[in-house]
This record gives C-alpha cells, sequence and structure tokens, in this order.
C-alpha cells in the first residue's frame, strides 16, 4: 500500500504546486516573463535526452504529445483544445498499457508516423478541414450535445482505466499518466492566459523528468527479476548500519537441481515467490537479492529480538508455498514447493560489515551441512 501511494505522491505535489504557482504567475519579475514561454521547450527536451539515455521510447511519444499544443495549437480556439484533449488522454492512458519498446529501433517509425498523425488531426480540426456536424445534436433531447458525451466519454475512461490499472499495479508510469490526465483538465478548462498555461505545461514535463530520474534509480539499485533491492541498494545500507544489527542469508535448497530438473524459466519463477515471500515477512528486516539464488536479510538494532522469529516465519511460508511449474518429463504443470536453508550473524562492537557477512555465510553452510530447510545462528566471534 505504501509503495503503491509512495508512486502518486510526487507526482501529486507537482501538479498542486504548479497549479498553485499558476495562480501568481503574473507577479514574476519582467525577465521571467520572457523565459517563461521558452521553459517547456527546454524542459521537454531534457525530457527527451533523459528518454533516449534511458531507452524509453514511451516517454518520447508521451512528450511529443504534450508538446502538440505549444508547436501547432491556438490555446484561443476551442476546438482545437478539445480535440487535443481527448487524443491525449485516451493515448497516455493507451501508453500505460502498452511494453516499452525502447528508444532506437525498428518502432521508432512507427512512433514518429503515430505523432505526426496527432499533430495532423489537431491541426485539421483547428482549421475546420474535418467536421462532425452531427456530434451538435442533442443527446436523446437532453442538454448535452453528442459531442460533449463522446468527450467525456472519454476522458473518463482514459482516467478511470489508468486509476484503476494504477492501484492494482502500483506501476509509477501509470501514477504519472494519471496525473497527466488531471493536469491536461486543468489546462483545458481552467487556464485563463498564455503564462499560466506555460506554467503548467512546464510541470507536465517536469513530472516526466522526474519519472525518468526515479526510473533510473530503480534500474539501479532494484532487481528485475524479483522487484527486491539489489546488492547496490544491500552495499549502501551496510555502511549505514549502526554498531548492532544483523545480516542473514537465505539461500534455496537444490536450486541447481531445480533448474536443471524443470528449466531455468521455472526457475525463476521459484525465485520470484521466494521474493514475494520474503517481502511479506521479513518485516522488520529489510530483504535483498544477493545474487543468484541467495538472498539478504538486514535487521537495525532495535529489532534484533525479533530477528530469528522472522526468520523463521520466513522460512516455514517458503516451504508451505507451492508453486505450478511445468514438469517437462510429465508433460504437464505440477506444484512444487521448495525450502531455504538460512544462516544469521548478530554483530558485535567493533566488528566490520564484512565479518557479519561472512559468519552469516557460514552459518548457511552449516544449516546446509545439518539437512537443509533450517536456521542457523552463528557463534559469537573468538575475540569478541
Amino acid at each position: 500500500m505504501s509503495e503503491r501511494l509512495g508512486s502518486l505522491l510526487v507526482p501529486c505535489c507537482i501538479l498542486l504546486v504548479s497549479v498553485y504557482a499558476s495562480l501568481y504567475v503574473g507577479m514574476l519579475p519582467p525577465l521571467w516573463f520572457g523565459i517563461l514561454p521558452l521553459l517547456p521547450l527546454i524542459l521537454a527536451g531534457v525530457a527527451i535526452l533523459l528518454a533516449w539515455h534511458f531507452n524509453k521510447g514511451r516517454v518520447l511519444i508521451l512528450v511529443l504529445l504534450l508538446l502538440i499544443p505549444k508547436l501547432y495549437g491556438d490555446s484561443d480556439q476551442q476546438a482545437s483544445l478539445t480535440a487535443y484533449l481527448v487524443v491525449s488522454c485516451f493515448c497516455i492512458s493507451l501508453l500505460g498499457f502498452i511494453p516499452e519498446r525502447g528508444f532506437f529501433n525498428h518502432f521508432a517509425v512507427n512512433r514518429i508516423l503515430f505523432i505526426f498523425m496527432l499533430v495532423g488531426w489537431c491541426y485539421a480540426i483547428e482549421r475546420g478541414w474535418i467536421s462532425f456536424s452531427f456530434l451538435d445534436y442533442r443527446f436523446f433531447s437532453s442538454s448535452f450535445t453528442w459531442s460533449t458525451v463522446l468527450l467525456w466519454s472519454v476522458l473518463l475512461l482514459s482516467a478511470g482505466t489508468t486509476g484503476v490499472a494504477w492501484w492494482f499495479s502500483g506501476d509509477a508510469f501509470k501514477a504519472s499518466g494519471l496525473v497527466s490526465i488531471v493536469s491536461l483538465l486543468v489546462i483545458s478548462y481552467f487556464v485563463s492566459s498564455d503564462t499560466q498555461f506555460d506554467a503548467l505545461l512546464s510541470a507536465q514535463f517536469l513530472l516526466w523528468i522526474w519519472f525518468l530520474l526515479m526510473e533510473s534509480h530503480r534500474m539501479a539499485y532494484l532487481d528485475d527479476l524479483t522487484k527486491l533491492p539489489g546488492r547496490r541498494s544491500l552495499n549502501e545500507q551496510l555502511v549505514g548500519l549502526s554498531k548492532q544489527y544483523a545480516i542473514a542469508m537465505v539461500d534455496v535448497d537444490h536450486f541447481k537441481k531445480f533448474n536443471d530438473t524443470y528449466g531455468h524459466d521455472m526457475g525463476d519463477k521459484v525465485l520470484k515467490n521466494v521474493a514475494s515471500q520474503l517481502k511479506l515477512f521479513a518485516h522488520p528486516g529489510r530483504a535483498f537479492r544477493y545474487g543468484g539464488e541467495e538472498f539478504t536479510v538486514v535487521f537495525r538494532s532495535k529489532h534484533l529480538d525479533e530477528a530469528e522469529s522472522s526468520l523463521e516465519t520466513i522460512r516455514e511460508s517458503i516451504e508451505k508455498a507451492f508453486v505450478t511449474v511445468f514438469d517437462p518429463k510429465k508433460k504437464q504443470e505440477v506444484d512444487i514447493n521448495v525450502t531455504v536453508s538460512i544462516g544469521v550473524a548478530f554483530a558485535v562492537s567493533g566488528e566490520s560489515t564484512d565479518a557479519v557477512l561472512k559468519r552469516a555465510d557460514d552459518a548457511l553452510y552449516q544449516s546446509k551441512k545439518k539437512g537443509r530447510n533450517r536456521l542457523t545462528r552463528a557463534p559469537q566471534p573468538k575475540n569478541s
């Protein structure tokens, strides 16, 4: 829950601050008034460079999409704004369900053609080259026209599907997309000047720059398979530990044999299951992917008395959790479970983290030696 809401926190703050700032944009010094029209273009350029650097093609499409009214639209023409609003909100929602395809590859031509199609569509409506007169008729004798009903149907569908998808996935792209849709609504219906428009549009690009920076952090610190913090994150955690802490090493039993029997793709499925159990039961410790089939759990000083009970809970939950895998010999899916061996070491005063990690690894070896599927506490160092 906290991770899900965390993905929406910063985008919402950016939106709220930008709305508040746009109300007082008229109080800016004259120099800033000259810079403000260029600010969306500058931030868009930064976002495109970051998207290229991190190979994020979806963000490229989105940034170009947001640039359309700045480059081609006329904020004084309601037809242009309405067309842009519908197309943009629908496409932002759609991008949340399309897998990332990268920046420079054979999909690039399709992306560029897609953007040109959107530009052409909005421009044609703005110039009156495309007209749907039947949309001006009343919607079943109500006070609304067909165009109004269709407009809000698309907007609600886009915002609703994006919001539901974000709620179930906690995905940062969907969270940022949802806030972008809300921001576009604010721009379309509450902006009264070009300076306000530039301020809110700049905030949109700032939002996606933030997303790209957070995505780079995720790529560097989060293990892509298990979604647990990786080895780099563990190393930084160890540097900041106090004098009293505990480190546990968790290793999946007979994992090589499992891979040889069921295949590496089924082995990945097992690692994901083990990681999910660690996420659920590692508290008050923090779980990390150490490498291969090994995981690490770190307990800080005030939670040391709960360390062993938490590790036993982890061991039992992994043993009871069955995973459905495909058995190539039986040619069918079977439910199997795995076990883990755990070694834990409690730090003593003056002991380095490398030494504690080594003792935890030795305790893990003892668990393996004693028959696996057990927890072993490392003895205190002899010189303590």
